[in-house]
């Protein structure tokens, strides 16, 4: 009888350890395409990555901010900004973000980003992701 609670114990560790490691080991869906911001003010506010680049649109299309990409590991990457549209905005050309992913659910992903000694967790949902999901 304890054998068979041990099995079962076993069984559901290993089931809820493999579902963790799903939620938050795939990145790869952060390496290109289109992104909307989930928790923004600004609900027409989007991104796009594209190899090396990234480019934030917000109040539908009027300013945007343009960075350079680099991976650091499959989970966190650095933005280098270029260029900043946006009226008033805290950061400038040159300084640079550290995004680290902290969990991908479906077509969801969790994220942590510092930038000049400030820290915030948000999270996005890849749209080309969705529109293909819901196909």
């Amino acid at each position: 009888m304890q054998i068979m609670i041990l099995s079962v114990l076993l069984i559901l560790l290993n089931g809820i350890s493999n579902a963790q490691n799903s939620l938050k080991s795939d990145c790869s869906i952060m390496k290109s395409g289109k992104f909307k911001y989930l928790e923004a003010q600004d609900t027409s506010a989007f991104f796009e990555i594209t190899d090396t680049s990234h480019t934030e649109y917000y109040n539908n299309g009027k300013y945007y901010i343009k960075s350079e990409m680099s991976w650091i590991s499959d989970c966190q990457y650095s933005m280098k900004m270029l260029e900043n549209t946006i009226p008033e905005f805290p950061f400038k050309p040159g300084d640079v973000m550290l995004v680290t992913i902290k969990r991908v659910d479906n077509d969801i992903i969790f994220f942590t980003s510092e930038v000049n000694g400030m820290k915030w967790d948000g999270k996005v949902r890849k749209l080309d992701h969705a529109l293909r999901n819901k196909l």
